[in-house]
């Protein structure tokens, strides 16, 4: 009688496919009222803009608004109401994906908390220039502020906006499209409205919101149907350890 050679015991390759436990930073049901009211309320805001009638210029945004100062008042109300639900909402986009890319989705985290402070500031100003429509002198007005825009320490406000936020939106669909996690339709949503809302292309008479609206829509979704603790863990398995 022979002793047979000891084989190891075949490896579960599969492991190497279960993305690692990566808490949530907010809770899942959280995440999805922060997805769904936070895109509704920035909507809101970009479609009374239009109805109002602001314009690229400082002397046509008072006019405009002058004209209509309660509607005007109320999209910036809900523009502000909407900079915490958005900045939260962008964290649950990136922790759908932070998982299985860490690094992406951790930097997109943070690239969506220096979004939405740039964001709260450009509200904070245009808090300021509202008020600028009850002064008797418009002339006055309309250089001081021009002349604020054109500052330097206006790039402290402009350029983490920009940076943060379409930072945040571009790599969480990259990552959306090569990790799959969702329906493929979101992060090409949320791609488009990158290009229609940031870029120099005419809109026409649809505003690009309404796209952003349906990736969170969608996203809400796809949090909603996840348990507690795959949410928390950040795993969409059903047997987590």
């Amino acid at each position: 009688m022979t002793a047979e050679p000891l084989s190891p015991a075949p490896s579960d390759t599969r492991t190497a496919d279960v993305p690692q436990a990566r808490p949530a930073p907010i809770g899942r049901r959280a995440a999805v009222v922060c997805l769904v009211v936070g895109a509704v309320l920035n909507l809101a805001e970009a479609l009374i803009g239009r109805v109002v009638g602001q314009s690229g210029s400082v002397a046509g945004s008072l006019d405009a608004w002058a004209e209509r100062p309660v509607l005007a008042t109320t999209g910036l109300v809900a523009g502000t109401v909407a900079v915490p639900f958005l900045l939260l909402g962008l964290v649950a986009m990136a922790q759908l994906v932070r998982p299985r890319m860490p690094r992406l989705g951790s930097t997109a985290m943070v690239l969506a908390f220096v979004g939405g402070l740039g964001f709260f500031g450009i509200h904070a100003v245009s808090v300021i220039d509202r008020a600028a429509v009850d002064q008797p002198d418009r002339e006055a007005m309309v250089a001081l502020i021009e002349s604020a825009q054109n500052s330097t320490p206006a790039l402290l406000i402009l350029v983490p906006f920009l940076l943060g936020l379409a930072g945040s939106v571009l790599l969480t669909s990259i990552g959306y499209l090569r990790t799959r996690v969702v329906p493929v339709w979101i992060p090409v949503a949320l791609l488009l409205f990158l290009v229609l809302d940031f870029g120099p292309f005419p809109t026409g008479p649809v505003d690009p919101h309404w796209l952003f609206l349906a990736a969170s829509a969608g996203l809400a979704v796809v949090v909603a149907q996840r348990t507690d603790r795959q949410w928390w863990t950040g795993r969409a398995d059903a047997a987590t350890p």
